[in-house]
């Protein structure tokens, strides 16, 4: 992942500017629970994404100082500062920050805030392949896979019975891609309290039940103090807590409504998640938040034809109601490899690619197959495949997301630098003889020119370059190159 959504000259570009035209840059609360305004001067973000660090906290990339932020949890004023985040909060939880970017240092948390997805029993649980497994959770699918942060239990112990606490994003199918499993008890018992968010569906205001997916809930004793009509309604994005009932439905003693951003009165947000609707050429969901994109649309480590519906991306912008026009879409893995196909291996789960043959790419249950081909046994040779996916720590390259298109001549390669030697590099265990690409196509940082002297005095191992090329008789004439 980026060290950071934009670099530290660009968060104080954007201070600088913002606050001459502003005599105040004034924030808001976030679920009545914070002791006024975000303070002082600085403009005001809400970041919503998971935890990859902590000390201070890192969500979306950016490292927040929460030396005086009040950590709030399911609503509850926890304590103030890094030791009660650290008691607190996890990796792999999808948190909120509220805060501040100030000029010379890390943005300030004012508030960092966690609810979990859900937290109740697992009615059932199976693997799906070596690394991915599949539970269902009061009626939720939820995926586990070789990203998730595991607390308390093993993916090869979680059992039918077992309370778990979940975090994570819901996909298009309605699953809950786990970012965060915590188990919380071994069984649960008869007094014990469940949890669930999800949004309103089959509402039926006579006999007062709705449904999250399969699981129905019943709302006739809760408070709905917080419903201006009285009622919630369908589409609306809740959170429940109650007893599990007769043939397993959820009877809510308390019931409120959620927005991620809380009250939204903030200069800029970030916001993490899978896309779940599409509707090009400029607009894309994430679950109820719309999102639009323009010319000016800054895309890293993704193209426009990849905003598909299960792709995982951080988007940052400016948000009114729930609609984000996106000023920047990042998707938070670095590889990309696309060509034609070699050969499919339907033992091994994996795909070669013609010129690429040294980045065997691998597939998983929660890799997401799209484009003319649906799953890995209807990819044909030939077939053109372009990747977006990751490196395992094995070294494997593994696909979150895999399009297949008709055959074409365009290739491209992107990822960590692994040795470099003028006029070679190698990305991914595939050598790149430069020697082919006219010096105009070089870039450098932010897709500045530079010339092939210059490029290779900038590049470092581990580095994160992006490739272009053209396929001829299986063989790669590289067009073009630039650092990320």
């Amino acid at each position: 992942m980026k060290t950071s959504i934009l670099p530290p000259a660009h968060w104080l570009a954007l201070f600088l500017f913002l606050c001459v035209l502003q005599t105040g840059c004034g924030g808001g609360g976030g679920d009545g629970l914070a002791s006024g305004g975000i303070g002082g001067t600085g403009i005001t973000v809400s970041s919503v994404g998971t935890t990859t660090g902590l000390g201070s906290v890192i969500v979306n990339g950016v490292t927040y100082d929460t030396t005086a932020a009040e950590i709030i949890v399911d609503r509850a004023f926890i304590g103030i500062g890094n030791q009660s985040l650290i008691q607190n909060i996890a990796l792999g939880m999808v948190i909120r920050v509220e805060g501040r970017l100030v000029a010379g240092g890390n943005p300030i948390a004012d508030r960092v805030f966690f609810s979990n997805e859900l937290r109740g029993p697992v009615d059932s649980i199976k693997a799906l392949d070596a690394v991915s497994s599949q539970a269902l959770v009061l009626g939720q699918a939820v995926m586990i896979g070789d990203r998730t942060v595991l607390k308390n239990t093993e993916a090869s112990s979680i059992a039918v019975g077992m309370v778990l606490e979940v975090s994570g994003f819901v996909d298009e199918s309605g699953s809950i891609n786990a970012t965060y499993v915590n188990k919380v008890s071994d069984s649960l018992l008869p007094e014990d309290t469940v949890e669930i968010k999800g949004l309103v569906q089959n509402l039926d205001l006579q006999s007062k039940t709705f449904q999250f997916n399969s699981l129905t809930l019943s709302y006739s004793t809760a408070n709905l103090s917080e419903f201006p009509g009285g009622a919630p309604a369908t589409g609306q994005m809740l959170r429940a807590r109650g007893k599990l009932g007769a043939n397993s439905m959820l009877v809510a003693e308390s019931l409120v409504p959620v927005e991620e951003f809380g009250t939204g009165i903030f200069d800029t947000f970030d916001l993490e998640g899978i896309i779940t609707q599409t509707n090009p050429p400029n607009e894309f969901r994430i679950r109820q938040y719309i999102v639009t994109i323009d010319s000016e649309t800054a895309l890293k480590n993704l193209k426009a034809s990849d905003l598909n519906s299960g792709i995982q991306v951080i988007v940052r912008g400016a948000l009114t109601n729930r609609s984000i026009h996106a000023d920047e879409i990042i998707r938070p893995e670095d590889i990309r490899i696309e060509s034609n196909v070699s050969s499919v291996n339907l033992q091994e789960n994996s795909v070669v690619l013609s010129g690429l043959e040294a980045a065997t790419v691998r597939t998983t249950a929660t890799t997401r197959i799209i484009g003319i081909a649906s799953a890995i046994d209807q990819i044909l040779p030939s077939d053109h495949v372009r990747v977006l996916g990751r490196r395992m720590p094995s070294g494997d390259i593994v696909a979150s997301i895999l399009q297949t298109t008709p055959s074409k001549e365009a290739v491209e390669l992107a990822g960590p630098t692994e040795s470099i030697s003028e006029p070679f590099i190698v990305i991914l265990g595939v050598q790149v003889d430069t020697a082919t690409i006219p010096s105009e196509r070089f870039k450098g940082m932010n897709g500045a020119p530079v010339f092939p002297a210059d490029f290779f005095g900038m590049v470092k191992e581990g580095g994160t370059v992006a490739v272009d090329g053209v396929l001829q008789g299986g063989i790669v004439r590289w067009t073009a190159i630039k650092l990320e």
